[in-house]
């Protein structure tokens, strides 16, 4: 079940070019009053009586869901029937409720956070209200208001005063909506059930590992080991022996023998990082194992048999490196198998406040905190060109997160708002670095490995 993308508070307008509006100004209170430096209670009042005084939404209530919750206004809304609750709460959608022969109508929106339903917020709504609103305009200005909630009241599904560790969202979570995600993360979960070697291809903090990870995890290898080893951090001798192993007395400093990493991996997978970067004198001796599933470790004369699934990833263009003659044809074959590109963040830009709301709970969650991201904050990272993709993305918002001196980021914690972020110098150096060549060359060739 997944929640709409409700990122209202994420896109302000100039000052100029705003005009009075009520709901919207209402809103905008909303999200100064939730943002405040003031307990999580307090905030949730004042929110709630804005709701009363200003858009005649009455009698609000915010209930947390779970065991853990012992939050403002816990527990069951009043009036609501529990099949009732059951059903909005499964269909994840706002909904009206007739109270009888009374003179208002009971709306509820559940509360949304990190992809999850962690609270339900109610309104009593007059049938005779001053404002002349449908209802199905009620419904969803409520749902608003709800996901402007949900970030405050992840808080209180801190098990603070239960004793317990408060529970991680999961690393591993590929996050986004965007078409281009959703087809990479299609092609990924065709070819894990099979023992086709994958080819995983995008910018560096795209999320390759990730894939390959959901690759096993999805694949009948899922019960072995998942190994992983990156083949630009190494030089060819220990690469050798990093993934074959060696004997005791191989070279100096062997005092015992060790088992490479193919070994380990033996009925799993084993992920080749960064393929590109290996030199050109060891590729050889990686097809041999690759094509025949036969190796010697460093030193050892017996030769040893291993069923391993490979997925390779790379940055590089492969296809310019084969030209070249600094990648193999006969390996490119082998390990191309089902390519599969990874979109960088820019191609998905839809997914950044996604992204940033779990990687902000990720944070709280492991810093047992409990900041919520400021509007500003939010627009800010939706403008940023992130070359560094989702790695930057994370980086940069676990920085401005640490900085932060209130409840919440705001735009000044942020390095880029302190003259202290670098990417787009490096980015800028990078393209310098290219040789000279006609502007759509030089831009085709930025992937290389040089």
């Amino acid at each position: 079940m997944t929640h709409p993308s409700l990122n209202v508070a994420a896109l302000p307008l100039p000052p100029e070019k705003r005009r009075p509006h009520p709901v919207l100004d209402a809103l905008d209170e909303i999200v100064a009053i939730l943002t405040a430096e003031e307990t999580l209670v307090s905030n949730l009042a004042k929110a709630l009586d804005l709701l009363d005084a200003e858009l005649d939404l009455r009698d609000g209530r915010v209930a947390l869901l779970g065991p853990e919750g012992a939050g403002p206004g816990a527990g069951q809304p009043p009036e609501t029937p529990t099949p009732v609750l059951k059903n909005l709460l499964g269909a994840g959608t706002p909904a009206a409720i007739r109270l009888g022969r009374k003179k208002t109508s009971l709306l509820a929106a559940p509360v949304w956070f990190d992809g999850k339903i962690i609270g339900l917020l109610t309104v009593h709504r007059p049938r005779q209200s001053k404002y002349a609103r449908s209802l199905d305009e009620n419904l969803r200005l409520l749902s608003l208001v709800a996901n402007l909630i949900g970030p405050s009241l992840f808080a209180c599904r801190r098990p603070a005063n239960s004793g317990k560790a408060p529970e991680k969202p999961e690393a591993r979570k590929i996050v986004g909506e965007s078409a281009v995600l959703k087809s990479a993360l299609a092609q990924a979960r065709r070819v894990a059930p099979t023992n086709l070697s994958v080819l995983l291809r995008g910018e560096s903090g795209s999320g390759k590992e990730l894939f390959a990870q959901l690759i096993h995890d999805l694949s009948p290898r899922r019960e072995k080991p998942f190994i992983k080893v990156n083949c630009a951090a190494l030089p060819e001798g220990v690469l050798e022996s990093e993934l074959f192993g060696h004997e005791r007395g191989a070279f100096t400093g062997a005092v015992a023998e060790r088992k490479g990493r193919f070994e380990l991996a033996d009925g799993g997978t084993l992920l080749l990082d960064e393929i590109g970067d290996i030199p050109l004198s060891f590729q050889a001796k990686l097809l041999r194992v690759l094509q025949e599933g036969e190796y010697k470790r460093v030193g050892g004369s017996k030769t040893l048999k291993v069923d391993v699934r490979v997925i390779a990833a790379t940055h590089c263009n492969l296809e310019a490196a084969t030209a070249r003659g600094a990648f193999r044809p006969d390996l490119y074959y082998r390990i191309a198998g089902a390519p599969i590109r990874l979109p960088a963040l820019r191609e998905r830009r839809d997914d950044i406040p996604l992204l940033a709301n779990h990687v902000l709970a990720r944070f709280n969650a492991e810093n047992h905190r409990a900041l919520t991201l400021h509007r500003s904050s939010m627009a800010l990272l939706c403008r940023c060109a992130f070359p560094g993709n989702v790695r930057e993305l994370e980086n940069c918002l676990r920085g401005a997160a640490t900085m932060a001196r209130g409840a919440a980021v705001v735009e000044s914690d942020f390095a880029c708002r302190n003259r202290a972020c670098f990417s787009g110098r490096l980015r800028r150096a990078r393209l310098c670095l290219l040789p000279s060549r006609p502007p759509r060359i030089a831009t085709a060739l930025q992937g290389d490995c040089r």
